[in-house]
């Protein structure tokens, strides 16, 4: 179907774990866990935000042999998980009460929308923003509903150049945790694609909702969620972050009977976006055995050049952030086309971003 993934002894420990701790099933070792390396072990849930579930499975499943130092760090961590997640829904609330008095329609992206809609328990889901997809022709009034309630924009310098080059632009509030809010309009494909993937009727007119108190939180749903997913994955986080694939296998397995392919391809068609699609896809598939028809990949498969060039080896099971140019090169090869990847170049030309180099 692809490249290989080449995965270390810890990654596989450390898949086995996460499908066990989503699935219930009890994890098959086959007697490996003694040869781990602990510390580099640990470092990958770390960096890829998986204790709480780990913790949750360590609870459910009864898997043994983890060393007590690193079960006592998941349970910290699923008890600050659970923290946090109170903190960002009051903040959530009292957003979703000011936009309501305001008439301002808005949607719940990732986050806790993820961890409302498909996750077993609260908390399972870290998240460390609050990422609200708004209609582009509100965003003035998004952004003084936002100051009103404290917030202030990250970087007032860089505001002009991200409403005309990018999808989305940064709010802090200061206060015992720094809450951050994500306005989005559009994903980091607005800078190379002019065919919206969230700005279009369909996305607006299809929507889902979970309750957090006395609101009803509207949220993505369907093959709009499932694409959207995909493309953060690859494009905004060039496929690093176990958990994000998480959220993959549990919308596909939750929506696994409802899903219409067919109007997921044409989605794909139409807002150029075939190779994050495939990939996305790809890895959800063969590493969680996610429920993705083999045919469909077969159908979105990029050319033998592409999956050639792309560098699955290194891009799933890193315990640290990739360089600035291997990302680059990454982002080169999802774009679906040559127009779009001279695109890309032009605006990261144009942008206060650095080409290469962190």
């Amino acid at each position: 179907m692809g490249s290989r993934v080449n995965i270390p002894p810890e990654g596989t420990a450390l898949l086995t774990l996460v499908r066990a701790s989503l699935s219930a099933i009890p994890p098959v070792f086959e007697g490996f866990l003694s040869s781990l390396d602990w510390d580099l072990f640990l470092r990958l849930t770390r960096h890829h935000r998986l204790e709480p579930l780990l913790c949750y499975g360590l609870r459910n499943s009864r898997f043994a042999g983890i060393p007590t130092e690193i079960r006592e760090e998941w349970e910290a961590r699923r008890r600050t998980s659970i923290a946090t997640a109170l903190y960002h829904q009051e903040a959530l609330r009292e957003i979703a009460a000011a936009f309501a008095d305001r008439g301002l329609p808005f949607v719940v992206l990732k986050g806790e929308a993820l961890s409302k809609a498909f996750y077993p328990q609260e908390g399972l889901r870290p998240y460390g923003d609050i990422d609200l997809l708004i209609r582009p022709e509100t965003y003035e009034l998004a952004k003084a509903t936002l100051m009103s309630l404290g917030f202030r924009l990250r970087q007032t310098v860089n505001e002009a150049e991200k409403l005309r080059l990018f999808g989305e632009i940064e709010f802090d509030k200061e206060g015992p945790v720094t809450m951050t809010v994500d306005l989005h309009w559009d994903t980091l494909m607005a800078s190379w694609e002019p065919q919206s993937l969230l700005s279009d009727h369909g996305t607006w007119a299809s929507l889902d909702q979970v309750r957090l108190g006395s609101h009803a939180i509207p949220i993505l749903k369907g093959e709009v969620l499932l694409i959207y997913l995909c493309v953060h994955f690859a494009f905004h986080h060039t496929f690093d972050g176990l958990i994000l694939l998480c959220d993959l296998f549990l919308v596909l397995k939750h929506d696994a009977e409802r899903i219409d392919w067919d109007r997921l391809i044409a989605m794909a068609n139409r807002c150029q976006c075939r190779h994050a699609l495939y990939w996305s896809l790809y890895f959800a598939k063969s590493l969680m055995a996610a429920p993705v028809p083999d045919s469909i990949l077969d159908r979105l498969r990029p050319n033998v050049l592409i999956r050639a060039l792309m560098p699955t080896t290194r891009l799933l099971f890193r315990e640290s952030l990739v360089s600035q140019m291997l990302e680059r090169y990454i982002k080169f090869l999802l774009i679906d086309t040559q127009k779009g990847r001279w695109r890309a170049l032009q605006v990261w030309l144009q942008s206060s971003k650095r080409l290469f180099g962190r």
